[in-house]
């Protein structure tokens, strides 16, 4: 295998739904594989619960052993869960409750610092190191897909709430993401199921920055881009393949760690393109991890061949493959030595 195959392999975010290792994802991580996202069913994602079937299966042992035997097959990894306030939970069962979203709207920061600390080392005890949390967005309006799952309304208290998060996770030796940039205010369709539109300006957007901007200040390791189409681009796209949004992110906000994408199968973000054409365009747009949904986990391979085939022929630069398998690697290699 080339190494150009090894690093394709390392930008790609694959999500499994459950503790089993399968011969896919053992192909995967013996590829070069560097990234593994533990997800839920959709009524799990809905609910914000876990099923009881899963809560009874799913122990600290089982964690570990899996969390382990991915780490024998690939080396240093970046294994990752949701942990939201006001959404899903992933390591229900196994790590302490995150505070009710009121409860955690009335705690002082250092109080809900302290609580988020608690939960990112149960996680880190079975093995994840990387939280697909807090949720920054910032809801002003009517919005189909966030409302509810939000930190808060308020856009200072948000702030105060993500840099508490990402402070307390960190202090225990775990990255946090900040989710989703650049913030969806409004939002009147789901992004995943149906081609979705934030038309705020820019201007407007930045109203709703300081949650972002406080955990970029507090050390967030990842940013995930939005899944939504910003007609403040031009042209109109959707924020994991929007170069400018990308762009953005770095120099204005000062962010400095590992891009990721949302579900590149998205509607909103693939429109009609091929899965290997918009993961192709993510990296050109500066992403570094691209995150794969686990019904498309058997396209992986054609995934990764087609981003070393846009590198052999010129449509996808070899530092920019470069860059984004460095940082992704980086990252991992940290959180491996993390106390």
């Amino acid at each position: 295998m080339s190494s150009n195959e090894r690093k394709a392999y390392g930008v790609l975010f694959p999500v499994v739904l459950d503790l089993e290792m399968t011969d896919e994802v053992r192909r995967f991580l013996g590829n070069g594989g560097r990234s593994l996202l533990f997800g839920e069913t959709a009524e799990e994602y809905v609910s914000g619960v876990m099923s009881p079937a899963r809560l009874h299966c799913e122990t600290l042992d089982k964690w570990q052993r899996y969390t382990a035997a991915a780490i024998e097959l690939g080396g240093p990894l970046l294994l990752a869960a949701d942990a939201d306030i006001s959404a899903v939970h992933r390591l229900q069962g196994v790590a302490p409750a995150l505070p009710e979203p009121d409860a955690a709207r009335a705690m002082a920061v250092s109080e809900l610092e302290d609580a988020c600390f608690r939960v990112a080392c149960a996680v880190r005890d079975a093995g994840v190191n990387l939280l697909l949390s807090p949720t920054a967005d910032v809801v002003g309006g009517p919005n189909v897909w966030l409302s509810g799952r939000t930190l808060s309304d308020d856009v200072e208290q948000a702030a105060a709430m993500v840099g508490a998060y990402v402070r307390g996770v960190r202090r225990a030796g775990v990255a946090s993401t900040l989710k989703h940039f650049p913030g969806h205010p409004v939002l009147l369709r789901q992004p995943a199921v149906e081609e979705a539109q934030v038309n705020a300006t820019l201007a407007q957007l930045r109203a709703y920055w300081p949650a972002f901007q406080a955990g970029v200040d507090a050390g967030a390791d990842a940013v995930m881009m939005g899944p939504a189409i910003f007609t403040a681009c031009t042209p109109p796209v959707a924020a994991s393949i929007s170069p400018e949004l990308i762009g953005v992110l770095r120099e204005e906000l000062g962010f400095s760690g590992v891009v990721m994408t949302i579900d590149l199968d998205h509607r909103s973000v693939i429109g009609q393109r091929s899965l290997s054409e918009v993961a192709v365009q993510a990296l050109n747009a500066g992403a570094d991890l691209l995150l794969i949904s686990a019904r498309a986990l058997p396209q992986l391979p054609h995934i990764a061949d087609a981003i070393v085939g846009a590198v052999a022929h010129g449509r996808l630069p070899q530092s920019r493959l470069d860059a984004a398998a460095l940082a992704v690697a980086r990252l991992a290699n940290r959180l491996s030595t993390a106390p």
